[in-house]
């Protein structure tokens, strides 16, 4: 799958970011997710059902979940208290649990009664009142743990002995009396400590046959916590049920929220893209400054968000379960191998190649070969593009170079500039701009659309556009145009 790195810069980390689990058992689940696999749809699927049904659940009971979520978030990480039950358990092992099973005692009910109506897939929280009975036997429901002497006789007596040892302390008026009372009561906390001690081992004992309830209960706690954030992502922003399975990978107006974001704080908006692939290379043209690389960016989010179990940004979305997602893009870092950026892709994608031979994939190249003489360049990604129509991977090639379309599955070209009408009075207000708002306002202009074109389609010349538009030099663009 991708790199840290590159999830970070096709906006996957903005995403995860959004996501606020209310319990560490939630947060835990977010950290440690892991993309499904093939073979694993079934799985898949049902998580995927689970955000549907928290989000109609969710909408219908916004203050059970609200009451739910408070509650789920006064929970602790105690998971290592319950590995111990029985063996040795601290004082403040029996604490934490007490505290854990006094809060299953609100957090199970009120499950129960959302899930009635919700039906979550193997999501259950099972009560476990009998063992909050253990560590509180006089039902004070309060979240503090001191072992009663009431259930344990013996410790009882001792510390009743302890009292009255300290009552005489209290009162003694000698030095002398004083030493062999102090002698007296350090002999009794000690008793009382080892009477606590076996008093503990039975409470663990008696828990013994609770743990794996309670260790259920907290993983229940950490799928349920992260499918309500899931659900909560899904109604803020415009996400789909994806189609998981088929042979194809397709998208109907796919959006990246951060690229968005983005866009918004400089007056502008994404355009929404659509795209279908299958296997072999699909080629995306478009000049520079047209979206091909956001097109990959927002196509590569999209993809792992799905495998990850969220909701694509898509008003429609099918995809089948892959193996791997690669990226090869700038930042390459291949300076770490003494390499070229050239050279680093070159060995990224042999890598590549090794990797998939027996895996089902999809590969996003972004610009391959830009680093290279355009000749030179040019052949090899048509070599590439024609290797891989042959191959078990769904490949996305964006390019600049012409000629390498016609030997692709299918060709997309981005819509950039096509519908402005380049009049003068309208390059010349652009041109009358700072050169900073000269980008901003021709990217209002610029549509970011994928339009599905015939594979000899040729290029569009936006880029003579774009540098007539940023003002260049007047006799340079005399020349262009010769």
């Amino acid at each position: 799958m991708l790199t840290y790195d590159q999830k970070d810069r096709i906006g996957f980390t903005y995403i995860m970011n959004l996501i606020e689990p209310a319990s560490p058992y939630g947060r835990d689940a977010l950290r440690c997710m892991i993309p499904a696999q093939p073979g694993q749809e079934e799985m898949l699927s049902k998580e995927l059902q689970n955000i549907e049904k928290a989000i109609t659940s969710l909408l219908q009971n916004e203050e059970s979940y609200k009451r739910l979520e408070t509650l789920l978030g006064q929970t602790k990480d105690i998971r290592e208290s319950i590995s111990r039950i029985g063996a040795k358990l601290s004082e403040v092992d029996l604490f934490e649990l007490k505290r854990y099973l006094l809060q299953l005692d609100q957090i199970v009910p009120l499950f129960n009664e959302i899930n009635e109506e919700a039906k979550y897939n193997d999501i259950t929280l099972e009560s476990a009142e009998p063992a909050l009975k253990i560590l509180d036997p006089e039902h004070s429901g309060v979240a503090t743990f001191h072992i009663s002497g009431k259930s344990f006789p013996i410790l009882a007596e001792i510390r009743n002995e302890k009292k009255e040892i300290e009552r005489k302390l209290r009162l003694a008026q000698s030095a002398e009396e004083k030493t062999e009372l102090n002698v007296l009561r350090s002999k009794i906390a000690a008793s009382e400590q080892k009477e606590e001690q076996k008093a503990a081992m039975w409470l663990s004992k008696k828990l013994q046959p609770w743990r794996d309830v309670l260790s259920q209960n907290a993983q229940a706690i950490g799928r349920l916590d992260f499918t309500i954030q899931k659900a909560k992502l899904a109604i803020k922003y415009k996400t789909c049920m994806p189609e998981i399975g088929g042979e194809s990978v397709g998208f109907t107006d796919m959006t990246n929220p951060q690229l968005h974001e983005t866009l918004l704080k400089s007056g502008g908006s994404f355009t929404a893209l659509s795209i279908k692939l299958c296997k072999g290379t699909t080629v995306i043209t478009g000049a520079n400054m047209g979206g091909k690389s956001v097109a990959l960016k927002t196509l590569a989010l999209n993809v792992l968000l799905i495998h990850n179990g969220f909701y694509p940004f898509a008003a429609r979305a099918s995809c089948p379960l892959l193996d791997s997602v690669y990226l090869i893009s700038e930042n390459l870092e291949a300076s770490d191998r003494g390499l070229s950026s050239f050279g680093g892709e070159i060995v990224r994608f042999q890598e590549i190649l090794n990797d998939m031979r027996n895996a089902k994939t999809i590969i996003l190249l972004d610009e391959f070969a830009r680093g290279t003489n355009p000749d030179e360049g040019q052949a090899i990604v048509r070599a590439v593009c024609a290797y891989m129509n042959n191959q078990n991977a769904y490949t996305v090639m964006t390019t600049h170079y012409e000629g390498v379309a016609p030997t692709a599955k299918a060709h997309y070209q981005v819509a950039g500039l096509r519908k402005m009408e380049l009049t003068k009075p309208l390059i010349a207000e652009i041109q009358s701009l700072k050169v900073s708002e000269r980008i901003a306002s021709i990217a209002k202009y610029m549509d970011y659309g994928l339009l599905k074109v015939s594979p000899d389609e040729r290029l569009p010349e936006d880029t003579t556009n774009i540098c007539k538009l940023l003002g260049l030099e007047k006799g340079i663009m005399d020349l262009v145009e010769i």
